[in-house]
């Protein structure tokens, strides 16, 4: 087997693995505001054959009466066929609302799992060994505050999938699939086209010509047109999103108040959500010193998504955990840190011990919803914090067992529960849910188990 060719079959099964382990530990169902505006969407369609949603999930449109989703539709197209797909469990269980969701919810993982498959193309595309490539890859997904978004129904893995896909098809020459990447970012996230000159720039910085610019563009304008489309039926404004004063004021922040907020605050700092991204400085000198026009891609596409959020009037991106607007820009520069590690076990260690303090921080985020704090918020606080999260698991566990056992605290605030889909299960349908729930487990470690045993031998150094 070629090297291309191996580093394909590494990236599906070490991609597998990470969604597995998502699916594992996912919550089966769709809880923020953003993810039920998009999944309603897709429930129109299935349903209705439209594309309006309930008032509570959507803003209005051109006639004042009708509501749409503001976010992008990317994600609520993807969703049309799990969501058409659990129509016949639905009609047998009786329960159509909660199997839809369960549904469209394992996008994520599956999101999450080709993420970290593109990374790892993306590492041995800018030159990281195998082991450091997959460190950085499935670290980055898992061993960040990315972790608790494998199950979380918002659109920036999409986009972030897109960018990483993006630079790394670029990279191997193929525009026309660049463009295409670029395309699935902006249809997930409009604001996404800002990145469109920075890969043109990139192009031509490599000396591939106008010719090669040309090349991404088919795939681009028809995201384009599909997305003037959308505004059109919506709103009857090619240019209109759904983002309008005084409720979403557009990009008021100051510049220097978003950045100091997403750089220290004890709710956002990417700093302390991120922690491997202290390396990232020293890897992109070193990468610098080897490819240029690819270091500054890099950075140039994060510091892009970085001001772009910083200004946002909602930098904080919501009441979400970590600095969710800032993961398209986090994914893709903590790639440097495969080919800085090389085959330096020193610091493989390091990267590897901050990819795991990172798992640790955010991992009362899977276990706990984010949303948990809203019930009862600390004054000032712009989102909810780690310590907190993780004070909140014992009673979050005594409520969920009680429901268990008692019917009548079953229907009660998803926040106040475990949010583990076993954990739902069982709160769903009693004792009765406990016996699926442990051979839907036990079925999910066996693949899983399964998908991995072969990487430790497949990550050898050729």
């Amino acid at each position: 087997m070629n090297a291309a060719r191996h580093d394909r079959a590494v990236a599906v099964r070490l991609g597998s693995a990470v969604a597995l382990f998502l699916l594992l530990v996912g919550q089966a169902q769709v809880t923020v505001l953003d993810g039920s505006s998009m999944l309603a969407v897709a429930q129109s369609v299935v349903h209705h054959g439209s594309l309006s949603v309930a008032p509570e999930l959507g803003v209005p449109g051109h006639d004042g009466v009708t509501h749409y989703s503001k976010y992008g539709l990317l994600l609520p197209l993807l969703s049309i066929l799990p969501v058409a797909l659990a129509q016949p469990i639905g009609a047998i269980t009786g329960r159509l609302d909660l199997v839809e969701a369960a549904a469209a919810a394992t996008l994520m993982p599956l999101i999450g799992g080709a993420l970290v498959a593109a990374l790892y193309l993306l590492g041995r595309r800018i030159g990281a060994p195998r082991a450091p490539a997959a460190l950085v890859a499935a670290g980055t997904v898992l061993g960040t505050y990315l972790l608790p978004y494998g199950r979380d129904f918002f659109s920036e893995p999409l986009v972030a999938l897109g960018l990483v896909v993006m630079v790394e098809r670029a990279l191997a020459g193929r525009e026309l699939q660049a463009g295409a990447a670029l395309a699935v970012a902006v249809l997930a996230r409009p604001q996404s086209a800002a990145f469109a000159p920075l890969l043109f720039g990139f192009l031509l910085l490599r000396g591939a010509g106008i010719a090669a610019i040309v090349r991404t563009l088919a795939p681009l304008v028809i995201a384009a047109i599909a997305t003037v489309a959308y505004n059109l039926h919506r709103f009857h404004d090619a240019l209109e999103f759904g983002y309008r004063p005084p409720a979403d004021p557009g990009f008021t922040t100051p510049l220097l108040e978003g950045a100091g907020g997403l750089l220290f605050s004890p709710e956002k700092s990417v700093v302390l959500f991120a922690p491997a991204i202290l390396l990232v400085p020293v890897a992109l000198v070193a990468l610098w010193r080897r490819e240029r026009a690819t270091t500054a891609l890099l950075l140039a596409l994060f510091a892009a998504t970085f001001v772009l959020a910083a200004t946002w009037w909602s930098w904080q991106g919501g009441w979400s955990w970590g600095p969710r607007l800032l993961i398209p820009g986090v994914a893709l520069v903590l790639v440097a840190l495969g080919p800085w590690i090389g085959t330096n076990a020193a610091r493989l260690k390091v990267t590897a011990a901050l990819f795991a303090l990172g798992f640790v921080l955010s991992f009362s985020a899977v276990l706990a919803p984010a949303g948990t704090q809203l019930l009862d918020r600390a004054p000032g606080t712009d989102g909810p914090q780690i310590v907190r999260q993780y004070r909140e698991l014992p009673q979050l566990t005594e409520r969920t067992i009680d429901a268990a056992r008692n019917r009548s605290a079953r229907r009660g605030d998803y926040r106040r529960y475990l949010a583990l889909w076993q954990a739902n299960l069982v709160r769903e349908l009693g004792a009765w849910g406990a016996l699926p729930a442990l051979l839907g487990t036990f079925a999910l470690l066996a693949a899983l188990l399964w998908i991995a045993a072969p990487l430790k031998r497949q990550l050898r150094p050729a």
